[in-house]
């Protein structure tokens, strides 16, 4: 009987610490947890600022449009499209594929080009998105970025 009563017991208490898949599925889809890929899908609008003209004198503050689509394929990446305004016009500067991180709200995209190597940085507030360009291995900061989903 004993042995019975140990059993019922480890039955009551697994139930109550099972996991219930679909409050964890509620919690998943409600929003409030963060959001998800879809939601970055779309064009957004702002500025691109430079931060370190002494290292490169180069650099131009931008207004830019960053079009994001889902990248095919992959769940966790994206493909972005950055333009800047050129009077009053969109002028591809280029494409790279970036890594969204939906736990951190991030996204991020690591590449070479020429001799440069780099690292662009993004966080997701919502639909405000802030980040910043670096240079790699240094991390030295070369832009500020702010950009908002278009409506």
């Amino acid at each position: 009987m004993k042995r019975c009563s140990l059993i019922f017991c480890l039955f009551i208490l697994s139930e109550l610490f099972a996991v219930n898949p679909v409050a964890v599925q509620e919690r998943k889809s409600d929003g409030k947890q963060g959001s998800g890929i879809s939601d970055l899908i779309g064009n957004w609008s702002g500025e691109s600022i430079c931060v370190n003209k002494d290292k490169f004198p180069a650099c131009r503050d931008e207004q830019v449009v960053y079009r994001i689509v889902q990248s095919s394929g992959k769940s966790n990446m994206l493909t972005v499209t950055a333009d800047k305004i050129v009077n009053g016009k969109p002028e591809t500067m280029g494409v790279l594929e970036f890594v969204y991180d939906a736990q951190k709200q991030t996204l991020s995209s690591e590449f070479t080009r020429n001799n440069w190597h780099g690292i662009w940085e993004l966080a997701l507030k919502g639909d405000l998105m802030e980040g910043t360009l670096a240079t790699l291995p240094d991390k030295t900061i070369v832009r500020r970025i702010k950009v908002k989903k278009d409506k």
